[in-house]
């Protein structure tokens, strides 16, 4: 890209790039973009998208212009995805776990039958026993990768009992304190023991 973005447009009169998800840059790649955004050429516009801004090096934000996109609202993205027969059915746990985002939407829908199977089990988790919660979340061990955006799925789930049972907000305190953990890189298979086992024995 760096190469490329020197040479002069053919066919209009200014060159974009976008590059998606910057603040997962290494710490070399942010400065290797350094100079490149103190000198870029005057036809050429670069736009960092990124969703945790602190990540970007303090070098990078300060040669940029912040621009904040807002969420789009539910019933836009909701006529929007079903317009587009991009979605089916949309209940209102899976638009509040969309989040405003049309990419958060068809991301959630590649997998329509791991959040439905979520969905099966953590809105009657009450009903099972130990054994049986554990063979039937066989799911979350699997989905290490997408683990985050499912955790935010149950705790929209949890939420929702919440208002009528108490008790699932220590659920909700679980998930919070499991999810950050994961960021401190701790054991996944011991994290996801740990919402298992703490939720049933808040059950019973």
């Amino acid at each position: 890209m760096q190469a490329k973005i020197l040479e002069k447009p053919i066919i209009s009169t200014k060159k974009v790039y976008v590059i998606k998800d910057a603040d997962t840059m290494t710490k070399e790649a942010g400065n290797c973009l350094l100079k490149t955004l103190e000198e870029p050429p005057p036809f050429v516009t670069i736009i960092l998208v990124a969703t945790n801004e602190s990540a970007l090096l303090n070098t990078i934000r300060s040669r940029l212009m912040k621009v904040v996109f807002q969420k789009i609202e539910d019933t836009t993205l909701q006529d929007f995805l079903q317009k587009h027969h991009m979605v089916q059915e949309i209940t209102k746990e899976r638009l509040e776990a969309f989040d405003g985002s049309i990419e958060k939407a068809q991301k959630i829908e590649t997998k329509k039958e791991i959040y439905d199977e979520i969905q099966t089990i953590f809105g009657q988790v009450e009903n099972y026993q130990l054994l049986d919660v554990i063979h039937r979340l066989e799911v979350l061990y699997q989905n290490k990768e997408n683990i985050e955006e499912i955790l935010d799925y149950i705790t929209i789930l949890f939420s929702k009992k919440a208002k009528t049972k108490p008790h699932y907000i220590q659920y909700i305190e679980t998930i919070e304190e499991v999810k950050k953990n994961l960021k401190f890189n701790s054991n996944y298979d011991m994290s996801i023991d740990n919402i298992l086992l703490n939720i049933w024995e808040e059950s019973v």
